[in-house]
């Protein structure tokens, strides 16, 4: 906390602007398969049509955002498109549209929008090298910024939508929208801007196993999560019969927990290892989704998900430093080649968990995402340490 407090203004407002962007999407993004099966009244297989057109696009977009930061295009323009285009998402499910408008429109406008995170989080580094801020630190509270506002935005949104509806929960998020907006004009200056760099030479080294193996791991971990994440509102309240609110309340759960886990997951990987960090929380993940399938109480549930952020936030909390170990002279394509893996493992974990609850059952999800977890475990015991 003392860290905060000695930090400056902007970088105080670069926090609120990390948080409020996170809570405005966490109020849509775990909603969507909900909304599209109970709002829209579509099949399960459809959520999978959706996940798989913006998955996609948001790693174009996210890839378009990042060549034109780094060739030292201003910030706030870039951020703007993506704010404008999370009010569109949000006005636009608001007025309950039809499952085709939804495809054709809102898909394409949310990958607009998912390209803010990525966007903000390159401001925050650039504004703490600029300014001789201590960058691991900055970075980890720009990350539990995130998760505190994934405590909020999902709970909120599922209560919401149990006691008023989804056109009330969505009015909500458009209006959470305008306080983005405003933390947008106070926390960008209007010039800023990457520092110029000297061209990096191009690589003539062959293809580098031991980064992508280890980027694999994250892309199954990834899978496994967003195969949990995704299948889990309704196979609460339609196929265990618990309340409305029960989706929130663990996602909440778990991301208290998860942001105690990212501070600790560092000292921990200091004593044992990364790869021995990630095997554990890959471990407690198998237990945990296995316990999942048997629950019968919403207590029960909140438990499992405090349970839940542990594993996730021991992940979080080292996995980027687990790839770019591979690569400690290329950090821009390790930490690029990170963040591809999560997209991927979450467009695959998506699109499955739609055809498979279609063909079983979301309780059937949620076994496949506990054995995800095998092959994790498989590929650490095959990846040899780092150079140093």
């Amino acid at each position: 906390m003392s860290f905060v407090l000695q930090l400056p203004r902007q970088a105080v407002l670069i926090l609120l602007l990390v948080f409020f962007g996170a809570m405005c999407t966490s109020s849509l993004i775990p909603v969507m398969g909900f909304f599209i099966v109970e709002g829209l009244g579509q099949e399960p297989w459809q959520i999978a049509l959706y996940a798989g057109i913006v998955a996609p696009l948001t790693m174009v977009v996210n890839r378009i955002f990042g060549e034109r930061l780094d060739r030292m295009v201003t910030v706030k323009p870039l951020l703007l498109v993506s704010i404008i285009a999370y009010l569109v998402m949000a006005v636009l499910l608001a007025s309950l549209p039809p499952f085709w408008l939804l495809i054709a429109l809102g898909a394409p406008v949310m990958a607009v929008a998912n390209g803010a995170t990525s966007t903000e989080f390159t401001y925050g580094r650039l504004y703490a090298e600029k300014t001789g801020i201590e960058i691991s630190q900055y970075n980890a509270w720009l990350r539990m910024g995130v998760s505190l506002a994934w405590v909020v935005g999902p709970s909120m949104s599922f209560i919401v939508i149990d006691l008023v509806g989804f056109r009330m929960a969505y009015s909500i998020s458009a209006g959470l929208a305008t306080i983005w907006l405003l933390l947008w004009h106070l926390a960008v200056p209007n010039g800023f801007r990457a520092p110029p760099r000297p061209p990096r030479p191009a690589s003539l080294e062959g293809i580098d196993w031991p980064l992508l193996l280890a980027a694999l791991v994250c892309t199954l971990i990834a899978i496994g999560n967003v195969l949990f994440t995704a299948a889990m509102p309704l196979y609460f309240v339609r196929e265990v019969g618990l309340p409305g609110y029960t989706p929130g309340l663990a996602i909440s759960a778990k991301c208290i927990v998860e942001v105690i886990a990212i501070f600790s997951a560092a000292r921990l990987a200091t004593r044992f290892g990364a790869r021995a960090i990630l095997a554990g929380a890959t471990v407690i993940a198998i237990l945990t989704f296995g316990a999942f399938t048997q629950v019968e109480t919403v207590t029960q549930v909140v438990i499992l998900g405090a349970i839940e952020g542990y594993y996730y936030g021991l992940f979080a909390g080292v996995a980027i430093s687990f790839v770019q170990s591979y690569a400690p002279d290329k950090p821009g394509r390790a930490t690029a080649l990170y963040m591809n893996s999560l997209f991927l493992g979450g467009f695959i974990g998506n699109v499955s968990m739609g055809f498979i609850a279609d063909a079983f059952s979301f309780q059937a999800v949620i076994v496949v995402a506990a054995l995800s977890g095998l092959p994790v475990l498989v590929a650490l015991l095959f990846l040899r340490p780092p150079r140093s």
